[in-house]
């Protein structure tokens, strides 16, 4: 029996403070500790010390005798407010009964459920998913909310998840800004908004609806969106004075951190609850939640708003000169005027003049390129500097395909990564995919046809079915041949005979097959979770009991528990156990999503909890508690970096298009139009469009220069150059940031090789072979010094072609008759191997284009057989034929018909005009020549 493993849970150590402290610092606390109080407004650039300034002042009050539950700190985002407690409470004594710090969101919903009287109905916030989701099962039955004329162009949008995006989008923005129905009603005749009618009645019935599903039961909770939370609660404030002085009363200090974020509502609840003793940290240019409703532009008049004097903090800590000098170059082109401008960042003359090295701009051919490249430099950096992993970080514009690229490389290289839930959307995770894939199933909205085959077998390679390329082959010829048997056996030669798909799809769910399951166990394990799936719906149609009967029966390759096997894995370590703990994490991560769903919405049907899963681009409301990964690298996007910073940042994806990105978010329904207007007063549509699109084209500026200003010793900035894809005019400045000269005519980085012990077994391998090489004895020795060092790889025994051969016997067989077509004879010309793999079983079913062919060809000799054929007959029997040969649907189906009729149509016409005799069509032939027996067919035989 194997001993049990002992695990040690250790808390992660805190940082005494990240910078120290200078004189402009000790100005601010100076202000802070004076009494009376006044208000004050700090600005300062990334790495000038706002946080720890903030942390440092309340540690002192606090060691100096105030009370910390009279101290209220209020901060975006609960990773940040978690942090700032963490600190403080690490450095002092005494004791808070509240927290510390908090969001203003979570101020708000404290203030809107205190002294609810017995019987009346609590709040319950509902999340963004719950919320969008809500709306949209609205918007597809309309009856379930009166009738709302929606004007004709809008019909064929009311039942896509964009348009519940942008009308969700337009209720959160009129929300935050505390409009009412008729506010939005008459702004919208203003500003010439022709679907704001529309709007507002689904707005009011939504608002309707929600009242009547959750508030008519006493007891029964309220639902709230994160927009409305804290207008009802400045509502509850402003009709409940002795409420209002009690808070007054009870935080008498109020610091607030990133204030850039703040809205108009965060403003309005801060004029409400705040003393003279108030103290405001901001830096304009490093706003990044425009997209939720910050107002960055704010900060120009924020000192006049709350009669606050203003300090600066000048001097940056965080980076090297040259990554400072860029931030600030990248500041500067912010065109919105800014009292916090970095631009005040200190510099020292010589960082002007400094060595550059620190900041690199390289252009590479692709995105994989970028991602291998990244690795090579930071696993440099870790075995040459001595660079943690955990001081190295990725950031990206947001979610997409470069994090696989970047997962695949980083496992290539091996170097154990973390990426940021904010980087990956949940229902992309390798192990989370396919469960909710079973648990579509398994309600009915992923039926199990040959259309669906792509997903179907993504299900099967995934680590619940544990298949590859070959076993699936296999598992298909098996089931197909046994099936061809049974059909002989059975005389049913007139039945409609079933692919080898459909085959397989039906033995996903029979209980009893052709052959015995041994042969298929990966159709085996996905049988058995389908059917614990069927009866766990049978009894409970909860969400959490579904996914559990799924995951709790879920096996490895090796038959082994998944969980089991996942968890040993984790307590390996490693890059493989990285990867194994951040599954396990995102496994938690569902089944607290699916928990809190069942107690938002009790009965709720299990596929509304799935589509919302499935819907979402990223990981939303996450606050389960997750492994501490520690020496890792961190993936994650810019908005996740705000806050944090990293020895190596790597910024990835400066493509244009993508960052900057200056598509309208709410173009449609005109979300930030709305909001423009009420920021600047502007009424005339071409100017407000301007004044949006001006604000964007800010806000992505922002983006870029916190994501550069997140490096402290070196910052690589990458970009690629492909048929549909060109680097920014981002990089472009950076590039001549670096290198002074146009990025127009950079060349393509060339990626070194890897710094892996594969890499270098096969380049001294590669020099070995060389006949030219004149060292061969030196590199042979190193061979066996890496062999004998515990490097398998640089073992001869494991090269290819060291083992003996399993057979000496000829392919064929002497005197064996030789069976040859044309087709055999050119893909033997083109690659004896390829032709010996694939007349051998190496070869994957017919393509879709060969399947066309195949069909065009049959129709074509349809001429010959029947000579009145008309172009429209064949191309009905194209058309009641396609199924078979294409599976896709929708208009790429009905494009790829069209252009296989136009191929038919172009035969047709060349037939017609065609002056020879046709004498056969498809005519077999056979020849002998020696052993080698010649067979195939003509398309066409004519007489010219």
């Amino acid at each position: 029996m194997a001993a049990p493993i002992k695990i040690s849970l250790v808390r992660k150590a805190i940082p005494t403070f990240k910078y120290g402290a200078d004189a402009d610092q000790d100005v601010v606390l100076k202000h802070c500790s004076t009494s009376p109080h006044r208000p004050l407004v700090v600005f300062g650039g990334p790495g000038t010390g706002k946080t720890s300034t903030l942390i440092r002042s309340v540690i002192s009050r606090i060691n100096d005798g105030a009370d910390p539950n009279s101290i209220l700190i209020l901060t975006y985002g609960r990773e940040s407010a978690s942090a700032l407690r963490d600190e403080i409470v690490s450095h002092t004594d005494s004791t808070a009964f509240d927290p510390l710090a908090r969001t203003f969101h979570s101020l708000a919903f404290s203030i809107i459920n205190e002294e609810i009287e017995l019987g009346d109905n609590k709040y319950v916030l509902v999340s963004g998913a719950e919320q969008d989701s809500f709306i949209r099962g609205l918007l597809r039955n309309p009856d379930n909310h009166g009738t709302i004329e929606w004007p004709a162009d809008l019909q064929l949008a009311l039942g896509t998840r964009g348009f519940a995006r942008e009308i969700r989008d337009l209720i959160l923005r009129a929300n935050e800004r505390n409009l009412t129905y008729d506010d939005l009603r008459k702004l919208g005749a203003e500003l010439g908004e022709k679907y704001w009618d529309a709007a507002t009645d689904f707005w009011t019935s939504y608002d309707d609806v929600m009242a009547l599903r959750f508030g008519n039961v006493p007891g029964t909770p309220l639902r709230i969106d994160t927009s409305s939370i804290i207008t009802a609660a400045i509502e509850r404030l402003q009709k409940n004075p002795a409420l209002l002085a009690r808070y007054r009363e009870k935080f008498p200090t109020i610091y607030v951190d990133e204030f850039q974020e703040s809205d108009a509502s965060h403003r309005a609840l801060l004029s409400l609850l705040a003393t003279s003793d108030l103290t405001l940290f901001a830096d304009g240019d490093s706003a990044i939640g425009r997209f939720r409703g910050a107002d960055p532009e704010a900060m120009r008049d924020i000192a006049d708003k709350f009669s606050a004097e203003t300090l600066h903090l000048s001097t940056a800590h965080r980076s090297a000169p040259a990554i400072v000098e860029l931030g600030s170059l990248m500041a500067s082109k912010i065109r919105t005027a800014n009292p916090g401008r970095t631009s005040q960042v200190k510099i020292a003359p010589s960082a002007f003049k400094a060595d550059k090295s620190t900041v690199s701009a390289l252009k590479l051919n692709s995105q994989s390129d970028c991602a291998n490249y990244i690795a090579h430099a930071f696993r440099t950096a870790h075995l040459m500097d001595g660079v943690p992993w955990s001081e190295m970080a990725v950031i990206l514009r947001s979610p997409g395909s470069g994090v696989s690229a970047l997962t695949r490389a980083f496992a290539l290289n091996g170097i154990p990564i973390d990426v940021d839930s904010s980087a990956m959307a949940l229902a992309d995770n390798p192990v989370i995919r396919p469960l909710l894939l079973i648990a579509q199933i398994a309600t009915g909205d992923l039926k199990l046809v040959p259309a669906n085959w792509e997903i179907i077998e993504e299900l099967l390679r995934s680590p619940m079915g544990g298949a590859d390329s070959l076993s699936l082959r296999t598992m298909r010829l098996s089931l197909n041949k046994a099936y061809q048997k049974d059909i002989a056996d059975l005389n049913l030669a007139d039945a409609d005979i079933k692919s080898s798909i459909e085959i397989m799809l039906e033995s996903l769910t029979e209980p009893f097959i052709y052959v015995e399951w041994e042969q298929l166990a990966p159709l085996k394990r996905i049988n058995d979770l389908l059917a614990a799936a069927h009866h766990s719906l049978q009894s409970s149609q909860d969400i959490s009991d579904l996914l559990w009967a799924i995951w709790s029966n879920a096996k490895d390759a090796d038959g082994a528990s998944l969980s089991t096997s996942l968890r040993n894995r984790a307590l390996r370590g490693g890059v493989r156990g990285a990867a194994a703990d951040r599954d396990l994490d995102s496994v938690i991560q569902l089944f607290e999503s699916a928990r809190r769903f069942s107690e938002r919405l009790p009965g709720a049907n299990p596929r509304l909890f799935i589509e919302e899963i499935l819907g979402e681009t990223i990981l939303s409301d996450s606050i389960t508690a997750q492994g501490d990964r520690g020496d890792v690298v961190t993936i994650t996007t810019v908005h996740s970096a705000k806050g944090q910073q990293w020895q190596h940042v790597a910024v990835m994806g400066l493509q244009e298009g993508t960052w900057p990105n200056l598509r309208q978010r709410g173009s449609l329904l005109g979300s930030e139009r709305l909001v423009e207007s009420l920021r600047t007063g502007l009424r005339v549509r071409e100017e407000l469009e301007s004044s949006a699109a001006s604000a964007l084209i800010d806000d992505e500026r922002r983006l870029l220069h916190v994501a550069l200003t997140r490096a402290q010793s070196h910052l690589i900035a990458l970009a690629y150059t492909e048929e549909d894809s060109e680097p920014s005019h981002y990089f472009e400045e950076i590039y001549e940031f670096v290198h002074g000269t146009s990025a127009e005519g950079a060349e393509l980085t060339q990626i070194p090789r890897t710094l892996t012990p594969q890499a270098l077994v096969a380049t001294l391998r590669r020099l070995l072979m060389d006949p030219d090489y004149s060292n061969g004895k030196f590199v042979a020795s190193l061979l066996a010094s890496l062999a004998h060092g515990g490097i398998e790889a640089a073992n001869p025994r494991n090269w290819w072609g060291y083992a003996d051969l399993s057979s000496t016997a000829p392919v064929v067989a002497a005197g064996e008759e030789i069976s040859i077509s044309p087709s055999n004879l050119q893909s033997f010309n083109e690659c004896g191997l390829k032709w010996f793999l694939e007349r051998n079983g190496g070869r994957d079913g017919d393509a879709t284009a060969a399947l066309i062919g195949s069909a065009i060809h049959a129709l074509a000799s349809l001429v010959h057989k029947e000579p009145g054929i008309t172009i429209d007959e064949m191309e009905s029997r194209l058309a009641a034929n396609w199924k078979m040969i294409d599976q896709t649907k929708g208009w790429v189906k009905d494009y790829e018909l069209r252009q296989a009729a136009k191929k038919l149509n172009k035969f047709f016409e060349w037939h017609a005009a065609n002056t020879r005799t046709l004498v056969g069509v498809e005519e077999k032939f056979e020849l002998m020549i020696g052993r080698a027996k010649l067979t195939g067919s003509a398309d066409r035989l004519e007489i010219d």
